[in-house]
């Protein structure tokens, strides 16, 4: 009797034990389920939030695209696309409305940037280059109008002087000497000349090219031009040369740079292009740069351009009274 006692037991005992243990397992499956369920919700949510955002790039409204990144970081914290997406967009908006404001250079600056970015939106690329364009195409459209306004001023008053010399005077004066005039091989006039050529012929390389003087720097690859020429570090058909920032392109045997101009903050292009337009002893030289990594000389080599249309351009420009 007493074996049979034992017996039963221990069957009771061992079914106790297994029904826990299918328990425990039981509870583990269904966590494990709940939480492959969540995870495949979140990241449902993150790729319907990014796609959300991209449409909003493609149809332009940056405020909506901003807002389907930053909820798409709610479900995927570490995204670096949707971090990258809200900082390009952010570059694009911020741009427009500097455009807007008529702060074309500021506005520049952040296309420049967003131009520039690794990765990111193609879309938003694009639209940023046809923003450059439509700055480029009103900068140089209110310097003309400027340029035409200085224009009709000058004539205004050459007609009255010419009207002032016409009225007889009561005691003649004799007729000074006129001291020959100063030649000026760069002026303001001739500087928005060349911003105007640049833009026809840049439109017919299929390029983009931006204008840098003091105070706007091209940067290139590190280096910051005009500021960089101080440094004797450029070399002009592989010697040695010494160049200098000029406003008028008078100063004899230097290269007198007078304009740079560069396509950089323009295109994704493995080949860019850095122009230096130069005075040489009165004789216009245009160098070019396509060096893109550093030397153990520290040396940035330029040559002359070879493209005929844009070395006659300046020289026009030059040669222009």
């Amino acid at each position: 009797m007493k074996k049979i006692i034992i017996v039963m037991s221990s069957f009771f005992i061992i079914g106790l034990v297994t029904g826990c243990s299918n328990e425990k397992n039981g509870t583990s499956a269904t966590s494990e389920v709940t939480e492959t369920t969540t995870s495949n919700k979140k990241q449902s949510e993150y790729d319907a939030a990014m796609s959300k955002g991209k449409e909003a790039i493609v149809d332009k409204d940056s405020s909506k695209a901003i807002g389907a990144f930053q909820l798409a970081l709610e479900y995927k914290k570490d995204s670096k696309e949707a971090k990258k997406m809200i900082e390009q967009v952010t570059l694009y908006q911020e741009a427009v409305s500097l455009k807007e404001e008529k702060d074309y250079s500021n506005a520049l600056k952040k296309l420049s940037e967003l131009g520039m970015s690794k990765e990111g939106s193609i879309s938003l690329k694009r639209y940023g280059k046809e923003l450059t364009d439509e700055i480029n195409k009103e900068r140089a459209k209110e310097r003309a109008t400027k340029r035409e306004a200085s224009k009709k001023e000058a004539e205004k008053t050459a007609e009255t002087t010419t009207q002032t010399k016409e009225t007889p005077a009561l005691t003649p004066a004799p007729t000074p000497t006129p001291a020959p005039a100063a030649t000026t091989l760069w002026s303001h006039q001739k500087r928005l000349e060349l911003f105007s050529f640049m833009q026809s012929w840049g439109s017919v390389m299929g390029q983009t090219y931006l204008e840098y003087a003091p105070g706007t720097e091209a940067d290139w690859y590190g280096y910051s031009f005009p500021s960089v020429l101080s440094n004797n570090n450029i070399a002009v058909g592989g010697s040695q040369a010494t160049l200098q920032w000029s406003t008028d392109g008078n100063s004899r045997d230097i290269y007198n740079v007078v304009a740079i101009y560069s396509d950089i903050a323009t295109t994704d292009k493995l080949k860019r292009h850095l122009y230096l337009f130069t005075i040489l002893n009165g004789q216009p030289i245009v160098l070019v740069t396509m060096q893109n990594q550093g030397n153990n000389e520290n040396m940035i080599y330029f040559d002359q351009s070879q493209n005929a249309d844009l070395n006659n351009g300046f020289a026009t420009i030059v040669g222009n009274g």
